[in-house]
């Protein structure tokens, strides 16, 4: 029995079918690590860190949000820039309902989970739960 952390090579990729990564893979970006820890060779852990663009701050003046004009120009712009910058995809949040429902209309899909921000100390440990 032999248990071993190490970072995934992309060619190997396809083994984190059945992961929290499973739908997010094919799309992560240059750059982008994969931690993994096998026991005898079965991934039972991983953890990605991969560079990720976030579009925030949408807002539309309140006389203009009905007429869906606004939104519609800021959507093509933000795709066009998204795809002159050579991205995949990008990340980007829903502070209500409306824009939610922008989101998923044009084909966005939610991430699970909470989402935080995690500073990068000198030498880290792991509390366990």
């Amino acid at each position: 029995m032999t248990t071993e952390t190490r970072l995934l090579p992309r060619d190997e990729w396809h083994r984190l079918v059945g992961t929290e990564a499973e739908a997010a893979w094919p799309v992560f970006p240059e750059g982008t690590q994969v931690i993994v820890v096998e026991h005898d060779g079965v991934i039972v852990g991983c953890w990605s860190l991969l560079p990720v663009f976030h579009a925030e701050c949408v807002w539309i003046a309140p006389d203009k949000r009905a007429s869906g004009s606004v939104s519609r120009r800021l959507w093509q712009r933000m795709h066009a820039l998204a795809r002159e910058m050579g991205l995949k995809a990008f990340a980007t949040s829903a502070m209500d309902d409306r824009i939610r429902h922008l989101l998923e209309r044009h084909g966005a899909s939610e991430l699970p989970g909470r989402h935080f921000v995690v500073p990068v100390k000198e030498s880290p440990t792991c509390q366990q739960p």
